[in-house]
């Protein structure tokens, strides 16, 4: 996920979950059977535009907060939306999603993909003779077997991301033709439609060692629209430039560069020139200076992202009690609120870890744990030993100071943070605020759970049930807190195998309920999706639930 920017021949990654930065955020992913409308949804705000009507060449320079540091998104490593928005045009997809959310098969890639039988499931991808790597090999079927092997968790030293969807197949073989793939499945999987998006050459999946390190400096073999430019680590970008032996549609640009640039400096650089794109989220004050400024357009859809504080168990927060006390402790309309209502003065907190609102599953299930009521918090932390002290509540001597780790350089958490400081001071909770390098937050605190509580974005693309997994079992790749239950990983495994679309959002209603219980994560908000971008630039911006096309990005005439 991602919200990522999936361009025809790049519309990789609907089930991948992607971390991105650029507003201390990561990825989750929405379903196809539960796929909002274009109403609901919101409709993607890009200034789309004909070719016709766009400059030929010209560079497209996109903020980010931190460079890559391993460019297979695969990679636990390279689990950063900045990362994943720059190898979307250099990798192939499968399916991209429409301005319905519709899933649609990237026939740049692909002459067909089908389910050809439910018992067992099994789907048969039609590669596009075209279709080849930028050293001259056709994608074929090696490149499958070799991207199944490493994602499907039966090699643990495969350092990936997610296993979710691989680890249920069970063959994947040559077809009727050369350019025929046929995968079969040991259990059905449901949200078939996200596999094998953002395919690698089998050269990278062969061993762990070529997998978790070939491209950590550089993606040397790419298949996309776009090819491998370069980097300069010291000046903070790294770039794109055309492939020459795509098969495609050529794109506008002569380049694409990613520039890091702080969060909080990112408005800036696009007002004085320096970039031409900056994603300021949910930031109110970023917002309302961005329609002021002359030669900005502010883009603006509703898409399928959130904001959440999510709890580690590296202290005080080990305990449920504590963690559900937290939870009632804070007023999450107050949040949504002072964050979206200076952009949507009709936001209203969200209370659905899997679904988001738009979309026909979306339930609030937040119940007891999701209602503000002190009272019933000051019990919970009493039941937990935690004696209050005038406006302390201490336990064997050591005083309740669960900690915050937030990014530096981003108002938003900064400002989420201190909200839930002021309205957990009354339960006598001194929640302190730890202010960490933005370089460091996921890599050095958030992934290793070395933190109590934290804030940031999940971004989601079109498969919330099957790519929430990831993040919500115990075991999960993206459960950085590791909070979970047996029930809730037993109840994910039947729901990845329901086909049936009612009996999916009942089994993953039951799932949001267990996680609001057991005091995983506080979902606060549906994030805006927000992009202030030089007002000549066409075919991007704030996509929505859509996937966009990197070739038809460029500047107005």
């Amino acid at each position: 996920m991602t919200n990522q920017i999936k361009s025809k021949g790049v519309r990789k990654r609907i089930v991948r979950l992607v971390s991105a930065a650029l507003l201390s955020t990561l990825a989750f992913a929405p379903s196809t059977v539960e796929a909002a409308s274009k109403d609901s949804a919101g409709a993607p705000d890009i200034n789309p535009q004909p070719v016709s009507k766009l400059k030929r060449g010209g560079t497209f320079i996109w903020a980010t907060t931190q460079l890559c540091d391993n460019y297979n998104t695969n990679h636990s490593d390279g689990n950063f939306a900045g990362c994943s928005y720059l190898m979307n045009g250099l990798l192939p997809g499968t399916f991209y999603t429409d301005e319905k959310g519709a899933f649609q098969v990237d026939k740049n890639y692909f002459t067909d993909i089908k389910l050809t039988s439910r018992k067992p499931q099994t789907l048969v991808y039609t590669i596009n003779p075209k279709a080849k790597w930028s050293d001259g090999k056709a994608i074929s079927l090696a490149d499958f077997v070799g991207y199944w092997k490493a994602l499907n968790g039966s090699n643990e030293a495969y350092e990936v991301v997610s296993t979710t969807g691989y680890e249920d197949i069970a063959s994947v073989t040559k077809g009727a033709t050369a350019n025929q793939v046929v995968v079969k499945f040991k259990n059905t999987y449901a949200d078939w439609q996200g596999l094998f998006g953002g395919l690698l050459p089998a050269a990278v999946t062969a061993t762990p060692q070529a997998f978790n390190t070939a491209w950590k400096n550089a993606p040397n073999v790419t298949a996309g629209p776009f090819k491998w430019g370069g980097t300069d680590k010291t000046a903070g970008t790294a770039w794109i430039v055309p492939s020459t032996t795509w098969w495609g549609d050529k794109p506008v640009l002569d380049k694409m560069l990613w520039k890091v640039v702080p969060a909080a400096a990112q408005l800036d650089a696009l007002a004085n020139g320096e970039v031409d794109a900056a994603n300021t989220g949910p930031d109110a004050n970023q917002y309302k200076r961005g329609l002021s400024l002359k030669g900005v357009s502010v883009r603006k859809s509703v898409g399928p992202n959130y904001r959440h504080m999510t709890f580690g168990t590296a202290g005080v927060t080990a305990d449920v009690r504590i963690r559900q006390a937290i939870q009632m402790g804070v007023d999450r309309d107050i949040i949504t609120k002072a964050l979206i209502g200076p952009i949507d003065n009709k936001a209203t907190s969200m209370g659905n870890h899997i679904f988001v609102k738009g979309l026909s599953c979306y339930k609030d299930n937040s119940g007891i744990y999701g209602k503000y009521n002190l009272q019933r918090a000051d019990a919970l932390l009493d039941s937990a030993g935690w004696v209050k002290s005038g406006t302390k509540r201490v336990k064997n001597g050591v005083e309740l100071k669960p900690r915050i780790t937030i990014p530096a350089g981003v108002p938003t958490s900064a400002q989420e943070a201190q909200l839930m400081q002021a309205m957990l001071a009354p339960l006598g909770i001194q929640l302190e605020i730890n202010v960490v390098p933005s370089a460091d937050f996921f890599g050095k605190y958030i992934i290793p759970g070395n933190y109590e509580m934290t804030v940031f974005t999940w971004l989601g693309t079109s498969l919330p049930i099957s790519s929430s997994k990831s993040i919500m079992a115990t075991d999960g790749g993206q459960n950085f807190g590791g909070i979970g239950t047996p029930q809730i990983d037993s109840l994910y495994e039947r729901v990845n195998k329901e086909l049936n679309p009612a009996k999916r959002c009942v089994l993953a209603t039951t799932i949001d309920k267990k996680l609001w219980e057991v005091g995983h994560s506080m979902i606060m908000y549906q994030r805006p999706d927000v992009w202030q971008v030089d007002a000549k630039l066409a075919n991007f911006g704030a996509f929505g639930f859509s996937s966009g096309d990197y070739t038809k990005i460029g500047f107005m005439k």
